[in-house]
């Protein structure tokens, strides 16, 4: 993987984020399709990987996988190895670790996700800071619903919230957000103080891209027991209890995206 220039980390100081271009290889990106692909396909499993599904056309449409490092040795070298280590060492000065993953796969009709801010949400264990890794695994465009962002507003903290977790409406209309397009094998790396959001896939094909989120390794390992904690809050649909309630967690859990 490429390491970062200097402009690079000058725009990581500045606005949250920074976009590497061909991050990966051609035949790394065509190798990484092919594991999600296969992750796609995996059933149900209570107790393990972690599936999520939303509702386009009346019809049950896989939404995001979560929870799958432990069940898949080469996404867990990509995710936990050296590479991207060596990535975020650059960004914070300091080592991180893997706090937790997903693949978003946004398929034909998917629905987008709202305007919000990370960090809300990943403050489960007392960590200060995140930050997110996206690779795209197929090409992001306007059409099919790319990542959207805000420059120059992340040293600005928590933005103005809705009571689930969302950024304010007032807030949000009144910003130009930018659309990144990236194509497969692309890499973005943002900070959980980043205002983003992604619209609807109105394209006929999917819009697939791993978010993997580190926290400083100052701040401990807690990726085991904030899968462990969401499972018992917010579990998958196999796993749920009929007559159980689960929306006071969706704020934590679900927050901004689609799924039902």
């Amino acid at each position: 993987m490429k390491p970062i220039d200097a402009q690079h980390k000058q725009h990581w100081d500045k606005h949250g984020y920074i976009v590497l271009r061909q991050a990966l290889t051609p035949s790394q990106a065509l190798r990484l399709a092919g594991w999600v692909d296969a992750v796609a396909a995996w059933p149900e499993a209570p107790g393990k990987w972690m599936k999520w599904y939303e509702t386009v056309s009346g019809a049950r449409q896989l939404c995001r996988v979560e929870d799958f490092v432990p069940y898949h040795p080469g996404l867990a070298d990509l995710l936990d190895g050296s590479e991207l280590s060596g990535l975020l060492l650059q960004l914070l000065g300091e080592p991180a670790t893997l706090f937790k993953e997903k693949i978003n796969f946004k398929l034909p009709g998917g629905a987008g996700f709202q305007p919000h801010q990370d960090a809300p949400a990943f403050t489960t264990f007392g960590q200060r800071y995140h930050v997110t890794v996206m690779l795209a695994v197929d090409a992001a465009t306007v059409e099919n619903g790319c990542l959207e962002v805000v420059d120059g507003v992340h040293g600005q903290g928590l933005l103005p919230q809705t009571p689930a977790g969302t950024i304010d409406p007032s807030w949000v209309g009144t910003q130009v957000w930018k659309p990144i397009e990236t194509e497969p094998g692309d890499l973005v790396c943002f900070d959980s103080y980043l205002p983003h959001r992604s619209g609807p896939n109105r394209s006929d094909r999917a819009r697939r891209a791993l978010y993997v989120t580190y926290n400083r390794a100052c701040d401990g390992k807690h990726r085991d027991a904030y899968f462990a904690r969401k499972r018992a809050a917010f579990p998958p649909e196999c796993e749920r209890v009929a007559g159980t309630d689960y929306s006071a967690a969706a704020a934590l859990y679900n927050l901004g995206n689609p799924i039902t």
